[in-house]
């Protein structure tokens, strides 16, 4: 069940000795990242039952789906086909991160071995917190990933915008993870457990009548105080609206492709701790919540669309995109909490919740893909001496061809424009929360929410592509060849958002099982 982690593991540990023998061949780095990322996704996908074994139908590995996967008792994890899904998903990003670092990292930038070895340590500790079935176990697998990245982003030491872009990761970083420790300090001392699973009746999604609001009113002061605590924790780590001033200085600060990293991976951990603690841990003991969840999701689409407007760095306009982005995935855990409504399964309420959380991970997978294409493509224009500044984008339809279309798909995704990616995940997300309008006619407001602020967002999104195609090219520019390596990233996110419905209905299937799974039905 571990193999995948073990091989990322072996993996970064390689790359770190092999700095040292191999520092004059960083192509050999590269390559070793990259089969070792490689082959773990291949084992991962073939665990998921979507891979070559299935097909052949063989029986190589046991079912993680069920008590095979579930080590909750021995190490706090159960690897189960949501937690499989999501460290797919961390695993592909750092497939095109690496594969584009071999175009971006100038072969003779220092410690290539270690910038390999960081990014592979921290995403294995992104596939322990999908995994995590206890809430120290997820601080501990979340600070795992932190670690890594906060060095990362200060990779090009040298560069003043990156160690400043660091210095603020750390410290933000730090006071996070430390409202984070304290909210779970107070859910164990109210809980006498830190288990996400079901060892205890306040973390319960159905049993006997336990620690409740109705029978225990003395312990909701407390709880209050804790989930505060929780979601300005993990509303940092996300950068949720108020939480998320540090998120456009670090994205632009980082080297590009650990930008990648951060918006498409590193952002959907603190997604899937939220998924995790609310949605299975605080269930029963909805304390207004809920509706604490849904206007943050509101003012984070609004407030992250309408600063993203007078932005002219395309890097702090695409941080303030992803901020509204996770606003739009915000919208899953209100929906999928009325799963807590469910008499049976298969009910109405089961229906809606199912539907929710498998609308939140298609947009999660299908953000994934947008966002870290998005900078890939500027990856590619800073690589060839592009400034990162709009008027810098003029012509670039001319300049760069294939980067300027792939930007303008991108950017069309994530609007929400049909036929791509953006527009499915984005549909089910969206038709959930009026489905969930059933039981309570406010969740329609978190679709008319949605839909008002894709429309916003075409704004800024097509001022790019004005300047890109509309525009003529600055006098004396010249006609750019993008890095092989970066333009073959860049196919792949593309591949994945054009081919987003094609691909959706081989693993639909599997995303309704894994969210059935995840609450139990």
């Amino acid at each position: 069940m571990f193999l995948p982690e073990t091989i990322l593991v072996v993996t970064a540990l390689a790359s770190a000795v092999l700095g040292f023998a191999w520092r004059k061949r960083p192509e050999a780095l590269w390559a070793v990242a990259l089969v070792g990322t490689g082959l773990a996704s291949f084992i991962t996908i073939d665990m998921m039952g979507l891979g070559v074994t299935n097909a052949l139908h063989l029986s190589l590995w046991p079912s993680p789906i069920g008590t095979r996967g579930n080590f909750t008792l021995e190490l706090k994890m159960n690897v189960d086909a949501f937690a499989l899904f999501f460290q797919l998903m961390f695993q592909l990003v750092a497939l095109l991160v690496i594969i584009a670092s071999r175009g971006f990292i100038r072969a003779e930038e220092p410690h290539q071995g270690e910038y390999y070895a960081l990014m592979l340590l921290a995403v294995v500790g992104m596939m322990f917190t999908a995994a995590a079935t206890d809430l120290f176990v997820l601080f501990l697998a979340f600070e795992t990933s932190s670690l890594s990245t906060f060095a990362l982003v200060a990779y090009r030491k040298r560069d003043r915008q990156a160690t400043e872009a660091s210095a603020k990761f750390f410290i933000i970083g730090a006071v996070s993870s430390g409202i984070v420790l304290f909210g779970i300090s107070l859910i164990y001392g109210i809980a006498h457990t830190s288990s996400i699973g079901t060892t205890t009746d306040l973390i319960l999604l159905r049993g006997p009548p336990g620690l409740t609001l109705a029978g225990h009113p003395e312990i909701e002061p407390p709880l209050i105080i804790a989930l505060v605590f929780l979601i300005a924790g993990f509303g940092f780590k996300v950068a949720v609206v108020p939480f998320h001033m540090w998120a456009p200085d670090v994205y632009q600060g980082s080297p590009t492709t650990i930008t990648v990293l951060l918006t498409a991976a590193s952002k959907n951990v603190g997604i899937v701790a939220l998924f995790r603690v609310f949605l299975i841990g605080l269930l029963n003991v909805q304390v207004d919540w809920i509706a604490a969840l849904a206007i943050l999701a509101i003012a984070t689409q609004t407030v992250g669309n309408i600063v993203a407007i007078p932005q002219r760095s395309v890097k702090r306009m695409l941080a303030y995109s992803s901020i509204a982005q996770a606003g739009y995935i915000l919208i899953a855990i209100p929906v999928g909490a009325v799963a807590l409504q469910s008499t049976a399964p298969g009910d109405r309420a089961a229906t809606v919740a199912i539907y929710g959380l498998v609308g939140g991970m298609l947009h999660v997978f299908v953000y994934a893909a947008m966002k870290a294409g998005a900078f890939l493509v500027v990856a590619g224009t800073e690589s060839r001496g592009i400034a990162d500044d709009m008027e810098a984008y003029k012509g670039l339809g001319r300049r760069m061809p294939f980067l300027a279309f792939s930007m303008t798909v991108f950017l069309l995704s994530l609007a929400g424009i049909p036929p791509l990616g953006g527009f499915f995940s984005k549909f089910v997300l969206f038709s959930s929360a009026v489905n969930a309008a059933s039981f309570n006619q406010w969740f329609l407001a978190l679709a008319i929410s949605g839909v008002l602020n894709s429309a916003l967002s075409l704004y800024y999104y097509a001022r790019v592509i004005w300047y890109m195609y509309i525009l003529d090219p600055e006098e004396g520019a010249q006609k750019e060849t993008v890095p092989r390596p970066i333009e073959a990233a860049v196919f792949i996110a593309l591949a994945i958002v054009m081919l987003t419905a094609v691909l959706a209905a081989f693993f639909l299937g599997f995303l309704a099982d894994a969210a059935r799974g995840f609450f139990g039905f």
